[in-house]
């Protein structure tokens, strides 16, 4: 059973009051609260007539974990963060037509600006999130609680959720503004960008802290919360992140191994490995295999998923394993690139998993395009496309797996590393690689297995930035395939968008 985090859109649409940062004094466009749930004449709810029993602090968390599922029109984190910033931005998508300007041929073809619009919906959505968590934990202590373990435990899920936002901006723009509290939208504009190191200080530390006020797992009722697993998975990544480009912490490295250990350790109590490579890509089994995922639920609640309709053969598909419910995808448009598939090996039973590689048009006709079908699930019945029931993985075990391998190959411990690469492998179907293999050759293996295992995951572009292998690569790709364009390492981050430079005065990115 997934939480239904069910927003009260009919309150106030916070996008529509300023362009400044989402802050503070907005948080009533957020109240988490079920349809039939009347605290009071919704004209009369302030922030000082809420956040004021256990009841309305439960339901304002809520509202910090509902900012990641469809926040803007286009879709939520999933959608803006993980395909379009990320994937998109790889060589994993090859852009092919620049019908209707759409913002993911110009990420894909590194032709965005600070006036693109993605670049506004990463912003805002991030700074919705960490708004509604500034304002839950500015009046969260003033709340009585039954259980003080209760009251610990939602204010540790906020700051994780808040450090997070932050995490996801940081890889995005570099340097953004630092907001711990609640502040009026002036406030904001006067707050300058943050350097990296106290972004990462102020991340890991929120991280850090809030562990101890986490929960191993939850009940059925209560699954997708984040856990102590969670945490350590989400700070294994940071560290790990942290240790690469730009910042280059190598101190980073042995905190990042710390924290992907402890995930594993509680792998067969809290942490559970999919036998099955199709198993993690089921509805049915959300909440199980994944540590931290954004939660869909279809049905015409606004919260189903956006994502398979993004990657998915366009309008009068007459492909029996599709419904009807079509997408921005065709083959003129935007295409898994012929790079990755070529990625796989042999024999490789993620592809057709992830991949499918034609269809039959409408007029009867096979088509060859390729595109994504791992978040598609075969007889799902929708009422539109935005509503798919599948979860997003924001990070899953086997990304802990690899990681942790992949830190133990940086220390010198090749050896001990290629079983935890091979696990990966084995469930793929594929040979086991030789324990005798180089650090080099092992650093090689294991970029490529992180490459298929995350494919369409919003991965693959931020392990490039952090490995700083993405110009060579991005470049090569780009010349392959006569695309009139190179990039540097200034290409690794977006543009801050032209609204917040106006209203802020922010300096942009070179």
């Amino acid at each position: 059973m997934k939480i239904n985090y069910k927003k009260n859109t009919s309150i106030l649409n916070i996008k529509s009051l300023t362009k400044a940062l989402v802050c503070g004094t907005m948080m009533m466009g957020m109240l988490s609260c079920e349809d039939d749930l009347k605290l009071e004449p919704e004209n009369n709810i302030t922030q000082n007539t809420f956040y004021t029993t256990e009841l309305q602090i439960q339901q304002a968390l809520s509202g910090v974990y509902s900012a990641m599922i469809n926040s803007s029109s286009r879709g939520g984190y999933d959608v803006n963060f993980y395909l379009l910033a990320s994937e998109v931005r790889s060589n994993n998508f090859n852009a092919i037509s620049q019908n209707g300007n759409r913002d993911y041929y110009a990420i894909n073809r590194f032709q965005d600006t600070s006036s693109t619009d993605e670049m506004e919906i990463l912003w805002e959505d991030a700074y919705q999130q960490i708004s509604y968590a500034n304002m839950l934990l500015s009046r969260i202590d003033a709340v009585p609680f039954t259980d003080p373990a209760t009251k610990e435990q939602y204010r540790s899920e906020a700051r994780f959720l808040r450090a997070y936002a932050y995490f996801e901006l940081m890889r995005s723009f570099g340097k953004v503004p630092l907001i711990d509290h609640p502040v009026s939208p002036e406030e904001a504009a006067t707050i300058p960008r943050t350097d990296l190191v106290t972004l990462y200080n102020f991340i890991t530390s929120e991280i850090e802290s809030s562990i101890a006020g986490l929960k191993n797992t939850y009940d059925n009722a209560n699954k997708g919360r984040i856990t102590k697993s969670a945490a350590h998975a989400m700070l294994g990544r940071i560290y790990l992140t942290g240790s690469g480009y730009p910042l280059n912490n190598g101190a980073y490295v042995a905190k990042a191994k710390d924290h992907l250990f402890a995930v594993i350790q509680a792998e067969g109590q809290f942490v559970t490995f999919a036998a099955n490579y199709a198993d993690l890509f089921k509805s049915a089994n959300d909440n199980k295999y994944h540590l931290f995922e954004i939660q869909h639920i279809s049905g015409g609640l606004s919260q189903g998923s956006y994502l398979p309709s993004y990657v998915s053969p366009n309008f009068g598909v007459a492909d029996p394993y599709y419904n009807a419910q079509g997408s921005l995808f065709s083959s003129a448009e935007l295409g898994v690139s012929q790079s990755l598939i070529d990625t796989y090996e042999p024999g490789d039973l993620r592809l057709p998993l992830t991949i499918k590689t034609s269809f039959i048009a409408q007029n009867g006709q096979p088509d060859q395009a390729k595109f994504f079908v791992k978040f598609r699930e075969k007889g799902v019945v929708l009422t539109n496309r935005y509503d798919w029931p599948i979860n997003f993985p924001i990070i899953r075990y086997a990304d802990v797996i690899l990681m942790y391998a992949e830190v133990l190959n940086s220390q010198g411990n090749t050896s001990a590393a290629v079983p935890y690469l091979n696990r990966i492998r084995q469930r793929a179907g594929l040979a086991p690689i030789s324990t005798s293999i180089s650090a080099n050759d092992f650093t090689t293996a294991l970029r490529k297995e992180r490459r298929v295992e995350f494919a369409g995951e919003g991965v693959y572009w931020h392990d490039l930035v952090r490995w700083n292998t993405g110009v060579s690569v991005i470049n090569q790709s780009a010349a392959s395939l006569n695309y009139n364009f190179t990039i540097t390492t200034n290409d690794y981050l977006y543009q801050v968008p032209l609204s917040q430079i106006q209203v802020a005065g922010y300096d942009q990115n070179p």
